[in-house]
């Protein structure tokens, strides 16, 4: 209830500005109407010296349908401060028409003063108090205060969304999913407090056979797989580009990529947790096989719409005289259990290739424009044939948790290693530089 002097006024005096007022459908009158009449008029309205009705439309309207004459009022010139900066709120909001962003700062603000109002009165005040007084649906209340407060706490996500011109439902759900992650993180760390495992700190490129790495394994379970077997196309044989030449090859025969694909399949329940998010390089000429073998034997369901990598440069021409260039490659993508991605991003990524330190390198651009729907904070990460690395690089300039990537040649191992390292320092220079251009 509102401060200072009520008014006892002839309700046919007050004078309703029509084109002024929310341009929205009084709703919940007949409801209001029987409270009012049960309980009285708690909160009256608000009119300026004129008589101009200033703020309590609805509870005016059911007023009127209960048939009275008269009602209490208050003058804006004898509210208190905080008072009359709710009521410019709440009437601003009403009349105007506002960007989402805009309505959602006005919104936050009339719910914080208003619930300042409630403490030095000793009651209180509730999202569905504002909901009701702003004729605001309760949900998009509690959207907007969610935001807010994401951006009081200084939430990088957020802000950058919110620079962008993301919507507010999009905003609204990169929240719901950060949040769900970090539940599920929460309920994973104490599983394995409860297990007796503190996690094993692992150097983040371990030089082995992934094959026989993954039967011994017994550390962090992995909420995010890149698998990037060889295709089992014969790249090894090859010598577009002299990448193979120049770097060396892994055996590229369909036996093998087979082999590590039941491998995975086989040890995924184990090493991977309930919650788990995955990606599936893989060549056209096994796309059948590779969808049906996973689905038919592991939970982890894949979307058939594949990722695909547009190579912006020449490509490959397995054989000029009967084909045409090949232009992309394709990922398949998936999840075990209903784990949300971090953000939306296209399916499609155009980038040239890259052969500077492997035969067959995923350029770190293409990885990061993916990575984003599956990487941020909460995520650990496994690459079970890492070669150069880069999606190690790439999952961590998303904050990753940790990165593990098993690579069975010693020589690409160690170079991925030193990429690695070498990108960890740029980052924590770059970090300690912009630090210090802030505070110029």
């Amino acid at each position: 209830m509102m401060s200072g002097e009520f008014h006892h006024i002839e309700v046919a005096s007050i004078k309703v500005n029509r084109d002024e007022r929310y341009r929205r459908n009084l709703t919940g009158i007949e409801e209001l109407a029987a409270d009012i009449a049960k309980r009285g008029l708690i909160n009256p309205i608000t009119l300026d010296r004129n008589n101009v009705l200033r703020a309590g439309e609805r509870r005016l309207a059911a007023v009127k349908l209960l048939k009275r004459t008269t009602i209490d009022c208050h003058y804006t010139d004898e509210l208190d401060p905080l008072e009359l900066e709710a009521l410019e709120l709440e009437e601003n909001i009403k009349r105007m028409p506002l960007e989402w962003e805009e309505e959602r700062c006005m919104v936050a603000k009339y719910h914080r003063t208003k619930c300042e109002q409630a403490k030095l009165r000793r009651e209180k005040w509730s999202q569905e108090d504002t909901a009701r007084e702003l004729t605001i649906d309760q949900t998009q209340v509690s959207r907007y205060l969610k935001i807010a407060g994401r951006i009081e706490a200084g939430d990088p996500d957020v802000l950058k969304a919110i620079s962008e011109g993301k919507s507010c439902s999009t905003v609204t759900n990169m929240i719901d999913r950060k949040d769900d992650r970090k539940a599920l993180e929460a309920i994973r760390e104490i599983e394995m407090f409860v297990n007796g495992k503190t996690g094993q700190k692992l150097p983040p490129i371990i030089n082995a056979d992934f094959t026989k790495w993954v039967e011994t394994y017994d550390g962090d379970r992995f909420n995010f797989v890149h698998c990037d077997f060889p295709y089992g196309i014969g790249a090894d044989k090859m010598h577009q580009g002299n990448s193979v030449t120049t770097h060396g090859a892994y055996p590229d025969t369909e036996e093998t990529y087979k082999h590590l694909v039941k491998v995975f399949c086989q040890s995924a329940p184990r090493i991977c947790t309930e919650s788990c998010h995955f990606m599936f390089w893989f060549s056209m000429h096994y796309y059948q096989w590779t969808f049906d073998y996973i689905t038919d034997n592991t939970d982890i369901v894949l979307d058939p719409f594949p990722l695909i990598w547009v190579k912006s440069d020449k490509g490959l021409l397995p054989d000029p005289e009967r084909g045409p260039r090949r232009m992309y490659e394709t990922c398949l993508f998936g999840s075990r259990g209903d784990r949300k991605i971090v953000n939306s991003v296209a399916n499609t990524f155009t980038c040239p290739t890259e052969h500077e330190d492997h035969m067959s390198t995923k350029p770190e651009p293409m990885l990061r424009h993916f990575f984003r729907m599956f990487v941020d904070s909460t995520t650990i990460m496994l690459d079970p044939t890492c070669g150069s690395g880069t999606a190690l690089r790439a999952a961590e300039v998303h904050n990753a948790k940790s990165v593990l990537g098993i690579e069975i040649n010693e020589e690409f191992a160690k170079r991925a290693d030193l990429k690695l390292w070498d990108a960890r320092r740029t980052r924590s220079e770059q970090s300690v530089l912009d630090e210090l251009m802030g505070t110029l």
